[in-house]
């Protein structure tokens, strides 16, 4: 099953049934996320912040628009990168998190109001989706799975130098089109 629209309709029809299909399409996708961001601290943990994005989803499937042009893919992985960090937050660990919706980018945004965060969230992933590639490509791998510049250009064949500039002009047209799609500031 690889329509969204079919996918969306079963979890609204019969969760059980559509959790298990969303789970055999993505659970390795997730489960990578998870642990690309958390790490492999406990088993029993991850499982459960794996449980807990699949609930998310299904809580939150009537908020998913198809006509956004985000896949139902991108949509979960956003969940997923949000409960592992809040994962990471609760259980007190440390490390380099990187808010590209924060002023990395020159913007001040409240994310205090649930309904402002989630569609700032949208037109960041919109925005984002947007950009040529390998800039694309270079933002979610910096912002999303937080590898390090060296680690980005070893794998897209780019010099560090060169990354560097592509996050920093691209920094600059990604701020001008969250501000044209209307980020909440």
């Amino acid at each position: 099953m690889n329509d969204d629209n079919q996918l969306i309709q079963l979890i609204k029809k019969n969760p059980q049934e559509g959790l298990s299909a969303a789970i055999d399409l993505y659970g390795s996708t997730i489960k990578w996320i998870v642990i690309k961001i958390i790490g492999h601290w406990n088993s029993q943990d991850i499982e459960e912040c794996i449980s807990d994005i699949f609930v998310k989803l299904w809580m939150n499937i009537d908020n998913f628009k198809i006509e956004s042009n985000i896949s139902l893919k991108s949509y979960l992985c956003g969940i997923a990168r949000h409960t592992a960090i809040d994962y990471l937050r609760k259980a007190k660990l440390h490390f380099e998190i990187i808010p590209i919706e924060e002023n990395d980018i020159g913007l001040s945004v409240d994310f205090t109001d649930e309904l402002a965060k989630q569609t700032n969230c949208l037109i960041l992933q919109e925005a984002v989706d947007a950009l040529p590639e390998p800039d694309r490509e270079i933002f979610i791998l910096r912002y999303y799975f937080h590898e390090r510049i060296n680690s980005i250009a070893q794998s897209l064949c780019l010099s560090p130098k060169a990354v560097e500039n592509k996050l920093y002009r691209g920094k600059k047209v990604l701020r001008d089109s969250l501000i044209e799609r209307g980020i909440i500031i």
